[in-house]
């Protein structure tokens, strides 16, 4: 794939779950109003799109390659281990959601857990944004 509609696809991904994100938090603020419902759906549709393009995705690649051999750089071996982690938890963020539905308990946990998960993935994305600049850079320097 070119590397311009990688980055796209990647940016796209990343603004769906943005926006995944903005509506999960609305539906705190909006709670008992008309408009729960509508950040519901924002919130939801957005998701199972991308769950079933991370679905499709993983059975595609089934992620085999997560090897470190010599010939791989240990950015793209990291970048490797970060997606796989992007897929296990992108498939259980619709589990958590939906038993979210059904907590009953006082301390929420699965509450609890779906924010934790969707924390997690975001910090994964930061920490992948840092081993691939930083790749960048040690490439650009050892080119100088």
């Amino acid at each position: 794939m070119p590397r311009s509609k990688l980055i796209a696809v990647h940016a796209l991904a990343f603004l769906m779950l943005l926006m995944t994100w903005a509506c999960g938090e609305a539906i705190k603020s909006e709670a008992g109003t008309p408009f729960v419902a509508l950040y519901y759906v924002l919130h939801i549709f957005p998701g199972s799109i991308i769950f079933i393009l991370i679905l499709f995705e993983w059975l595609e690649r089934n992620q085999e390659k997560l090897v470190h051999t010599p010939d791989t750089p240990t950015h793209l071996w990291v970048n490797r281990k970060l997606h796989r982690a992007y897929y296990l938890i992108l498939l259980a963020l619709p589990i958590t959601g939906i038993a979210v539905f059904f907590d009953l308990m006082t301390s929420r946990p699965f509450y609890q857990l779906h924010s934790l998960l969707f924390t997690l993935l975001l910090a994964l994305v930061v920490v992948n944004l840092c081993s691939m600049a930083v790749a960048k850079f040690k490439q650009k320097k050892s080119l100088t």
